[in-house]
């Protein structure tokens, strides 16, 4: 009636649960490991970016600064360039962004066009600014041609008319004038001393 069963073997679903705990805790710790590998990595290539920015760009002590002019227009001036010093001491122990920001700081008006060892360049824009000429007319010298120009309220120079009366078909006390600047008081007048030039 009563059968003898056997005992129940515990060995193997207790090998299953081992193994699963197992499992998932070596999961658990190669993702945090993993994790924590990278974040190292991202640490290191940090450094390796901020050592980078922070090498000195190895100015010369006796690096000369020069400054170069242009025209409005971007073309190249008339004027030579022109050594203003050389560099504050300070400069040489900084990378080229810092020097290009303490250059940036000290000359605002000026930008900086080339950084080298021994040369360091900053070009500057010519602006024809005469406060004495403002709501006036000029005829002024535009290369070789004469340039009819309007100076505003704040005496900038703006371009009204390139003529195609050429500088070197006038007489020479004509030239003298025209490179002067010749200022009127209209456009009507300008043009009648254009035409007058013309003849």
């Amino acid at each position: 009636m009563f059968e003898r069963r056997d005992p129940f073997n515990w060995k193997i679903p207790v090998m299953i649960i081992a193994g699963v705990v197992a499992l998932t805790g070596g999961i658990y710790i190669g993702v945090k490991t993993n994790s924590a590998d990278a974040q190292k990595v991202n640490a290191k290539e940090e450094i390796k970016k901020e050592q980078k920015v922070k090498e000195v760009f190895g100015l010369s002590k006796d690096c000369e600064i020069w400054v170069h002019t242009k025209n409005e227009d971007g073309s190249e001036s008339d004027k030579t360039p022109m050594m203003v010093g050389t560099v504050d001491k300070s400069l040489v122990e900084m990378n080229e962004k810092e020097i290009r920001e303490y250059l940036k700081n000290k000359y605002p008006e000026r930008e900086v066009e080339k950084i080298s060892k021994y040369e360091i360049v900053l070009s500057e824009i010519q602006t024809h600014k005469d406060a004495s000429r403002s709501n006036k007319y000029a005829l002024e010298a535009d290369d070789d041609l004469i340039g009819l120009y309007k100076y505003d309220d704040d005496g900038n120079r703006e371009l009204v008319e390139d003529t195609q009366i050429h500088i070197n078909s006038l007489p020479k006390s004509v030239q003298e004038e025209i490179q002067k600047g010749v200022v009127v008081d209209s456009q009507e007048e300008a043009y009648s001393r254009l035409e007058n030039f013309g003849s």
